[in-house]
Protein backbone atom coordinates (compact mmCIF):
# COMPACT_ATOMS: atom_id res chain seq x y z
CA UNK A 1 0.00 0.00 0.00
CA UNK A 2 1.30 3.13 -1.15
CA UNK A 3 1.30 5.85 1.94
CA UNK A 4 0.38 9.77 1.49
CA UNK A 5 3.55 10.74 1.19
CA UNK A 6 4.13 8.57 -1.54
CA UNK A 7 6.71 6.10 0.35
CA UNK A 8 5.50 2.50 0.54
CA UNK A 9 4.97 0.34 2.99
CA UNK A 10 7.34 -2.83 3.03
CA UNK A 11 5.22 -5.27 4.91
CA UNK A 12 1.82 -5.22 2.72
CA UNK A 13 0.33 -7.95 2.43
CA UNK A 14 -0.61 -7.10 -1.32
CA UNK A 15 1.84 -6.21 -3.45
CA UNK A 16 1.24 -6.07 -6.80
CA UNK A 17 0.69 -2.24 -7.26
CA UNK A 18 4.63 -1.61 -6.27
CA UNK A 19 5.38 -3.95 -8.81
CA UNK A 20 3.18 -2.17 -11.52
CA UNK A 21 4.20 0.62 -10.71
CA UNK A 22 8.28 0.13 -10.50
CA UNK A 23 8.03 -2.08 -14.26
CA UNK A 24 5.99 1.33 -15.61
CA UNK A 25 9.35 3.05 -14.42
CA UNK A 26 11.08 0.45 -16.92
CA UNK A 27 12.51 -1.35 -13.80
CA UNK A 28 12.53 -5.51 -13.35
CA UNK A 29 10.50 -6.42 -11.03
CA UNK A 30 10.84 -10.20 -9.28
CA UNK A 31 7.38 -11.70 -8.09
CA UNK A 32 8.40 -13.72 -5.13
CA UNK A 33 5.65 -16.52 -4.05
CA UNK A 34 5.65 -18.86 -1.12
CA UNK A 35 4.20 -21.94 -2.70
CA UNK A 36 5.36 -25.05 -0.29
CA UNK A 37 6.03 -25.27 3.48
CA UNK A 38 7.41 -27.92 5.24
CA UNK A 39 6.87 -27.65 9.40
CA UNK A 40 5.53 -24.11 10.34
CA UNK A 41 5.60 -20.81 9.10
CA UNK A 42 4.71 -17.58 9.90
CA UNK A 43 3.56 -16.82 6.42
CA UNK A 44 0.38 -19.13 4.35
CA UNK A 45 0.45 -20.85 0.95
CA UNK A 46 0.64 -18.17 -1.80
CA UNK A 47 2.40 -15.02 0.04
CA UNK A 48 3.91 -12.98 -1.73
CA UNK A 49 7.26 -10.51 -2.02
CA UNK A 50 7.41 -7.98 -4.82
CA UNK A 51 11.60 -6.99 -5.59
CA UNK A 52 12.62 -4.73 -7.87
CA UNK A 53 16.29 -4.59 -9.43
CA UNK A 54 16.90 -1.68 -7.49
CA UNK A 55 16.89 -3.92 -4.34
CA UNK A 56 13.80 -2.01 -3.25
CA UNK A 57 10.71 -4.54 -1.95
CA UNK A 58 7.50 -4.84 -0.37
CA UNK A 59 5.87 -7.97 0.87
CA UNK A 60 7.17 -10.20 3.57
CA UNK A 61 7.92 -14.36 3.74
CA UNK A 62 8.76 -14.45 7.15
CA UNK A 63 8.66 -13.16 10.61
CA UNK A 64 11.13 -10.62 9.17
CA UNK A 65 14.88 -12.92 9.40
CA UNK A 66 14.85 -14.02 5.38
CA UNK A 67 13.72 -11.03 3.72
CA UNK A 68 17.33 -9.52 2.87
CA UNK A 69 18.23 -12.88 1.75
CA UNK A 70 15.13 -13.54 -0.77
CA UNK A 71 15.66 -9.74 -2.04
CA UNK A 72 19.25 -10.62 -2.77
CA UNK A 73 18.25 -13.91 -4.50
CA UNK A 74 15.32 -12.01 -6.30
CA UNK A 75 18.31 -9.51 -7.64
CA UNK A 76 20.32 -12.56 -8.66
CA UNK A 77 17.29 -13.99 -10.54
CA UNK A 78 16.41 -10.78 -12.24
CA UNK A 79 19.64 -10.12 -13.23
CA UNK A 80 20.13 -13.93 -14.95
CA UNK A 81 16.39 -13.29 -16.62
CA UNK A 82 15.79 -16.73 -15.10
CA UNK A 83 13.18 -17.97 -12.58
CA UNK A 84 14.07 -20.01 -9.98
CA UNK A 85 12.76 -22.27 -7.08
CA UNK A 86 14.73 -22.06 -3.77
CA UNK A 87 14.57 -23.81 -0.67
CA UNK A 88 14.86 -22.08 2.55
CA UNK A 89 15.28 -23.90 6.03
CA UNK A 90 15.76 -27.34 6.29
CA UNK A 91 17.46 -29.21 3.33
CA UNK A 92 18.34 -26.05 1.56
CA UNK A 93 21.54 -25.22 -0.10
CA UNK A 94 21.35 -21.91 2.08
CA UNK A 95 23.14 -23.75 5.48
CA UNK A 96 23.26 -20.44 7.07
CA UNK A 97 19.68 -19.11 6.78
CA UNK A 98 17.78 -21.44 9.09
CA UNK A 99 13.83 -20.77 10.18
CA UNK A 100 12.10 -21.83 13.19
CA UNK A 101 11.31 -25.05 14.53
CA UNK A 102 13.36 -26.77 11.83
CA UNK A 103 10.57 -25.89 9.08
CA UNK A 104 11.46 -25.76 5.74
CA UNK A 105 9.47 -23.24 2.59
CA UNK A 106 9.77 -23.29 -1.12
CA UNK A 107 9.84 -19.96 -2.69
CA UNK A 108 9.10 -19.21 -7.05
CA UNK A 109 11.47 -16.49 -8.13
CA UNK A 110 9.11 -15.34 -11.11
CA UNK A 111 10.86 -12.62 -13.53
CA UNK A 112 8.44 -13.48 -15.87
CA UNK A 113 5.58 -11.95 -15.00
CA UNK A 114 4.41 -9.30 -18.33
CA UNK A 115 3.03 -5.52 -16.99
CA UNK A 116 -0.35 -6.25 -18.55
CA UNK A 117 -1.29 -9.52 -16.27
CA UNK A 118 -0.41 -7.23 -13.28
CA UNK A 119 -2.40 -4.48 -14.63
CA UNK A 120 -5.37 -6.42 -15.24
CA UNK A 121 -5.05 -8.01 -11.84
CA UNK A 122 -4.84 -4.37 -10.53
CA UNK A 123 -7.90 -3.37 -13.04
CA UNK A 124 -9.71 -6.17 -11.66
CA UNK A 125 -9.12 -5.48 -7.78
CA UNK A 126 -10.31 -1.89 -8.05
CA UNK A 127 -13.36 -3.05 -9.76
CA UNK A 128 -14.11 -4.92 -6.26
CA UNK A 129 -13.59 -7.92 -8.00
CA UNK A 130 -11.65 -10.76 -7.80
CA UNK A 131 -8.34 -12.15 -9.67
CA UNK A 132 -5.31 -14.79 -9.96
CA UNK A 133 -2.21 -15.29 -11.18
CA UNK A 134 -0.36 -18.02 -12.40
CA UNK A 135 3.02 -18.86 -10.87
CA UNK A 136 4.82 -21.37 -13.05
CA UNK A 137 6.25 -23.99 -10.04
CA UNK A 138 9.92 -24.38 -11.80
CA UNK A 139 12.75 -26.13 -10.56
CA UNK A 140 14.85 -29.25 -10.23
CA UNK A 141 11.85 -31.12 -8.85
CA UNK A 142 10.13 -30.91 -12.37
CA UNK A 143 11.29 -33.04 -14.96
CA UNK A 144 11.61 -32.00 -18.91
CA UNK A 145 8.81 -33.20 -20.87
CA UNK A 146 6.36 -33.03 -18.15
CA UNK A 147 3.56 -30.84 -18.17
CA UNK A 148 4.03 -27.31 -16.89
CA UNK A 149 2.89 -26.64 -13.36
CA UNK A 150 1.30 -23.93 -11.92
CA UNK A 151 0.45 -22.24 -8.45
CA UNK A 152 -2.77 -20.70 -8.53
CA UNK A 153 -2.52 -17.48 -6.24
CA UNK A 154 -5.90 -15.64 -5.25
CA UNK A 155 -6.32 -12.14 -5.19
CA UNK A 156 -9.61 -10.58 -3.40
CA UNK A 157 -10.20 -6.85 -3.40
CA UNK A 158 -9.12 -5.58 -0.32
CA UNK A 159 -11.25 -5.86 3.12
CA UNK A 160 -13.65 -2.80 3.17
CA UNK A 161 -15.02 -1.28 6.72
CA UNK A 162 -17.79 1.08 6.13
CA UNK A 163 -18.63 2.72 9.68
CA UNK A 164 -22.35 4.84 10.90
CA UNK A 165 -21.84 7.08 13.68
CA UNK A 166 -20.14 9.90 15.63
CA UNK A 167 -17.99 10.56 17.86
CA UNK A 168 -14.54 8.85 19.15
CA UNK A 169 -15.23 4.89 18.19
CA UNK A 170 -15.75 5.51 14.41
CA UNK A 171 -12.20 7.81 14.82
CA UNK A 172 -10.15 4.99 16.28
CA UNK A 173 -11.99 2.00 14.12
CA UNK A 174 -10.82 4.30 10.96
CA UNK A 175 -7.16 4.58 12.35
CA UNK A 176 -6.77 0.54 13.92
CA UNK A 177 -8.44 -0.72 10.10
CA UNK A 178 -6.49 1.54 7.77
CA UNK A 179 -3.17 0.22 10.06
CA UNK A 180 -4.62 -3.18 9.16
CA UNK A 181 -5.06 -2.87 5.71
CA UNK A 182 -8.88 -2.09 5.15
CA UNK A 183 -10.19 0.56 3.07
CA UNK A 184 -12.25 2.38 5.21
CA UNK A 185 -15.10 4.67 4.95
CA UNK A 186 -17.09 6.77 7.84
CA UNK A 187 -20.48 7.87 7.16
CA UNK A 188 -21.15 10.55 9.67
CA UNK A 189 -23.41 13.59 9.94
CA UNK A 190 -20.90 14.90 12.30
CA UNK A 191 -18.64 17.68 11.15
CA UNK A 192 -15.78 16.46 14.17
CA UNK A 193 -15.79 13.18 13.58
CA UNK A 194 -15.43 13.78 10.23
CA UNK A 195 -12.19 15.97 10.33
CA UNK A 196 -10.92 13.55 12.51
CA UNK A 197 -11.66 9.88 10.31
CA UNK A 198 -10.79 12.42 6.83
CA UNK A 199 -7.09 12.79 8.98
CA UNK A 200 -6.73 8.90 9.97
CA UNK A 201 -7.25 8.96 6.31
CA UNK A 202 -10.83 7.35 5.89
CA UNK A 203 -13.43 8.65 3.05
CA UNK A 204 -16.01 10.54 4.37
CA UNK A 205 -20.02 10.04 3.32
CA UNK A 206 -23.15 11.31 4.84
CA UNK A 207 -24.36 8.42 7.17
CA UNK A 208 -27.83 7.82 4.65
CA UNK A 209 -29.72 5.10 3.00
CA UNK A 210 -28.25 6.46 0.08
CA UNK A 211 -24.69 5.59 0.71
CA UNK A 212 -24.57 1.64 0.75
CA UNK A 213 -23.26 1.29 -2.92
CA UNK A 214 -19.82 1.04 -1.72
CA UNK A 215 -21.24 -2.04 0.54
CA UNK A 216 -19.87 -5.20 -0.77
CA UNK A 217 -19.42 -9.15 -0.02
CA UNK A 218 -15.68 -8.10 1.29
CA UNK A 219 -17.54 -5.15 3.28
CA UNK A 220 -17.99 -4.88 7.00
CA UNK A 221 -20.24 -2.16 8.08
CA UNK A 222 -20.20 -1.08 11.62
CA UNK A 223 -22.84 0.82 13.70
CA UNK A 224 -21.27 3.25 16.45
CA UNK A 225 -23.79 5.56 17.38
CA UNK A 226 -24.68 6.26 21.18
CA UNK A 227 -28.51 6.83 19.64
CA UNK A 228 -29.71 4.18 18.27
CA UNK A 229 -32.79 5.63 16.89
CA UNK A 230 -30.37 6.64 14.18
CA UNK A 231 -29.73 3.10 13.24
CA UNK A 232 -33.62 2.04 12.66
CA UNK A 233 -33.55 3.78 9.30
CA UNK A 234 -30.41 2.13 8.16
CA UNK A 235 -29.96 -1.30 9.49
CA UNK A 236 -32.69 -2.47 7.08
CA UNK A 237 -30.73 -1.55 3.99
CA UNK A 238 -27.91 -2.98 5.12
CA UNK A 239 -29.34 -6.41 5.54
CA UNK A 240 -29.93 -6.19 1.99
CA UNK A 241 -26.65 -5.54 1.25
CA UNK A 242 -24.12 -9.01 0.99
CA UNK A 243 -22.01 -7.44 4.12
CA UNK A 244 -19.98 -10.15 5.53
CA UNK A 245 -20.19 -8.58 8.70
CA UNK A 246 -22.69 -6.10 10.86
CA UNK A 247 -22.26 -5.26 13.88
CA UNK A 248 -23.77 -2.59 16.45
CA UNK A 249 -22.45 -0.85 19.50
CA UNK A 250 -24.97 -0.87 22.76
CA UNK A 251 -25.71 -2.92 25.86
CA UNK A 252 -27.17 -6.66 25.35
CA UNK A 253 -30.43 -5.11 26.42
CA UNK A 254 -30.22 -2.25 23.63
CA UNK A 255 -29.35 -5.68 20.91
CA UNK A 256 -32.51 -7.32 22.44
CA UNK A 257 -34.93 -4.17 21.82
CA UNK A 258 -32.68 -3.58 17.85
CA UNK A 259 -33.89 -6.95 16.78
CA UNK A 260 -37.43 -7.01 18.12
CA UNK A 261 -37.69 -3.87 16.55
CA UNK A 262 -36.25 -5.62 13.39
CA UNK A 263 -38.50 -8.85 14.23
CA UNK A 264 -41.74 -6.69 14.14
CA UNK A 265 -40.54 -4.95 10.44
CA UNK A 266 -40.70 -8.61 9.03
CA UNK A 267 -36.87 -9.78 9.31
CA UNK A 268 -36.73 -13.28 10.19
CA UNK A 269 -33.94 -15.51 11.92
CA UNK A 270 -30.82 -15.54 9.57
CA UNK A 271 -30.81 -11.84 9.21
CA UNK A 272 -31.38 -10.97 13.00
CA UNK A 273 -28.57 -13.74 13.55
CA UNK A 274 -25.78 -11.28 11.08
CA UNK A 275 -26.18 -8.80 13.35
CA UNK A 276 -23.29 -8.87 15.74
CA UNK A 277 -24.51 -7.24 19.42
CA UNK A 278 -22.98 -5.69 21.32
CA UNK A 279 -20.37 -5.55 18.83
CA UNK A 280 -16.74 -6.46 19.38
CA UNK A 281 -14.87 -9.63 21.38
CA UNK A 282 -14.10 -8.19 24.64
CA UNK A 283 -16.73 -7.69 26.91
CA UNK A 284 -17.31 -4.46 28.81
CA UNK A 285 -14.58 -2.63 26.37
CA UNK A 286 -15.08 1.23 27.59
CA UNK A 287 -12.39 3.35 25.88
CA UNK A 288 -13.01 4.26 22.33
CA UNK A 289 -9.22 2.39 21.78
CA UNK A 290 -10.27 -0.97 23.49
CA UNK A 291 -13.78 -1.11 21.31
CA UNK A 292 -12.49 0.09 18.02
CA UNK A 293 -9.91 -3.21 18.48
CA UNK A 294 -12.24 -5.48 19.71
CA UNK A 295 -14.61 -4.66 16.95
CA UNK A 296 -12.10 -4.94 14.30
CA UNK A 297 -10.58 -8.21 15.92
CA UNK A 298 -14.63 -9.75 15.60
CA UNK A 299 -14.52 -8.01 11.90
CA UNK A 300 -10.87 -10.14 11.09
CA UNK A 301 -12.31 -13.05 12.72
CA UNK A 302 -15.51 -13.05 10.48
CA UNK A 303 -13.17 -12.07 6.99
CA UNK A 304 -10.79 -15.11 7.73
CA UNK A 305 -13.83 -17.38 8.16
CA UNK A 306 -15.08 -16.31 4.29
CA UNK A 307 -11.65 -16.07 2.67
CA UNK A 308 -10.00 -19.69 4.23
CA UNK A 309 -10.88 -21.46 1.16
CA UNK A 310 -10.12 -18.04 -1.29
CA UNK A 311 -6.97 -16.77 -1.34
CA UNK A 312 -4.78 -19.85 -2.94
CA UNK A 313 -4.72 -23.40 -4.06
CA UNK A 314 -1.94 -26.30 -4.65
CA UNK A 315 -0.20 -26.92 -7.69
CA UNK A 316 -2.02 -28.27 -10.90
CA UNK A 317 -1.34 -28.67 -14.25
CA UNK A 318 -2.82 -26.14 -16.28
CA UNK A 319 -4.32 -26.91 -20.14
CA UNK A 320 -4.60 -23.36 -21.75
CA UNK A 321 -0.94 -22.63 -23.44
CA UNK A 322 -2.18 -18.48 -22.47
CA UNK A 323 -3.13 -19.01 -19.29
CA UNK A 324 -0.41 -16.16 -18.01
CA UNK A 325 -2.10 -13.59 -20.05
CA UNK A 326 -5.67 -14.51 -20.54
CA UNK A 327 -8.42 -12.61 -18.15
CA UNK A 328 -9.33 -13.74 -14.77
Amino acid sequence: MKRPDGTWDPFDDYVLDFAVERMRAKERVAIVTLVEIEGSSPRPLGAQMAVSETGAWVGYLSGGCIERAIAAEAGDAIASGRSRRVRYGRGSRYIDISLPCGSAIELIFDVGVPLARLDAIDARLEQRQPAALQVPVAGPRIDEGKEELFFTRRYLPRRRLVVFGLGPVPVHLARVAIAAGFEVVVRTPDELTADAARLAGAAIGLSGEGDLEDIDDRSAVVFAFHDHDREERLLPAVLATDAFYIGAMGSRTTQVQRLEKLREKGFGRMDLERIQGPAGLLPHARSASDLALSILAQVVQAARGEEAALISCPTRPVVSSDSRTGPS
